[in-house]
């Protein structure tokens, strides 16, 4: 809040002489209302009206709708800047894209924020929540600050929500979001209601897998569920001697290696952790979870090939993750197989290059390859046939 309050404090408002009224289109200037007007850089006050112009009318109004969307004439400067500035709402999204990989996140913040409450859309306001996961990311010690983005980016998911009803890509969101910080009932709550609104296919059955481990992780077994809940509260051990009490039981229940598994790789019991892991495998079909874990066991016995081998599963199940597939693009830059690494990186950019995680693999790769990344490769396949068929099209344009 003290940025907003100290963005606000370099304003003033001045009143237009009657002479000013005129309609722009459907939107009238009503001298009645007083404006705010930005004062320039190094300015306390306005010295004369010969220091303002439209320029400074617009910055100050997009202040008050940035930070003070509940001002009693938030309305009218609103419909004066889109009327003013007809593509306000486009030219500030790019730019506040930039000043975010400038790192100029406050100002980046201001921006996204403008954008928001000009025009809601859930892309800007899921935007401006990666933003400020990406400020609680800076906090490697996870204290107050990341405390305090990561609420940011809740709230700011949440408002959206509330702008947008029930949106499709802010449900789906806010339940990665709850998945993230460990909280998966209040995941499955969002993901159950972001499912009837889900219209892209591939995202709706990424979202019925990821509900389906969920449920699988989180079974109604009273012993599983603590165990889980152990572990996310850093008490492995309990979780463990649980976990084992309870497998004496129950030894072909994949989920309960699992979970045992995740806590002894959380231990650094590399070992003991693959080979509970190896069990879950033999118990289940496979999951996406399971050969992450195996690949992150692998990379610590120094197996980096097997490794890659277990994440290319993991993907295979899971061909949306963007996670997996940033993982397996980091690997292959770290030995500097920069084809592999390309190939990957270029199939996590699809699904967001504006994700942090790719932003900085992008900007290694780069450095470390020496080649320069564009817009994103779209790979295309074409049967046998098609190819037949083009290469005679190209012929007989020769001819």
């Amino acid at each position: 809040m003290s940025e907003s309050h100290d963005a606000l404090k370099n304003l003033v408002f001045i009143s237009l002489p009657p002479s000013m009224e005129r309609d722009i289109n459907d939107f009238h200037i009503d001298s009645s209302i007083k404006i705010p007007v930005q004062l320039p850089d190094g300015k306390s006050s306005l010295d004369s009206n010969s220091e303002i112009s439209l320029e400074l009318i617009v910055a100050g109004m997009l202040k008050i709708i940035a930070f003070n969307p509940e001002h009693p004439h938030f309305a009218y400067y609103r419909d004066f800047v889109l009327a003013i500035q007809p593509d306000a709402v486009e030219e500030l999204n790019i730019a506040a894209i930039a000043q975010e990989q400038k790192e100029h996140f406050a100002f980046a913040e201001e921006l996204f924020l403008a954008v928001c409450h000009l025009a809601p859309q859930s892309a800007t306001y899921i935007n401006l929540a990666t933003l400020y996961n990406k400020r609680a990311a800076l906090d490697t010690d996870k204290g107050p600050a990341y405390d305090m983005f990561q609420q940011k980016a809740l709230e700011v998911l949440k408002e959206g929500l509330k702008q947008l009803d029930d949106d499709e890509a802010l449900l789906c969101e806010i339940g990665f979001f709850h998945l993230y910080q460990g909280d998966v009932e209040l995941a499955k709550e969002y993901f159950d209601r972001y499912l009837p609104a889900a219209k892209d296919p591939q995202k709706k059955a990424h979202v019925m897998k990821m509900l389906s481990d969920i449920n699988a992780k989180l079974s109604d077994d009273q012993t599983l569920m603590q165990a889980y809940d152990a572990i996310q509260m850093n008490k492995e051990e309990q979780a463990i001697a649980s976990l084992d009490a309870y497998l004496l039981d129950n030894p072909k229940v994949w989920n309960a290696w699992f979970l045992k598994g995740w806590a002894y790789r959380r231990l650094g019991q590399f070992k003991e952790a693959e080979q509970a892991l190896l069990s879950a495998l033999n118990y289940s079909q496979g999951t996406s979870d399971i050969y992450n874990e195996l690949a992150l066991c692998s990379l610590e016995h120094g197996q980096r090939e097997l490794a890659k081998t277990y994440l290319n599963t993991a993907v295979d199940l899971d061909d949306q993750n963007i996670t997996l597939i940033s993982n397996l693009a980091y690997l292959h830059l770290r030995d500097s197989e920069f084809d592999e690494s390309r190939h990957w990186l270029e199939k996590a950019r699809i699904l967001d290059q504006n994700d942090p995680v790719i932003m900085q693999l992008m900007k290694d790769y780069q450095d470390l390859s020496g080649d320069m990344l564009f817009s994103p490769i779209v790979e295309q396949y074409m049967s046998t046939e098609d190819v037949l068929h083009q290469d005679k099209e190209v012929a007989d344009d020769h001819h």
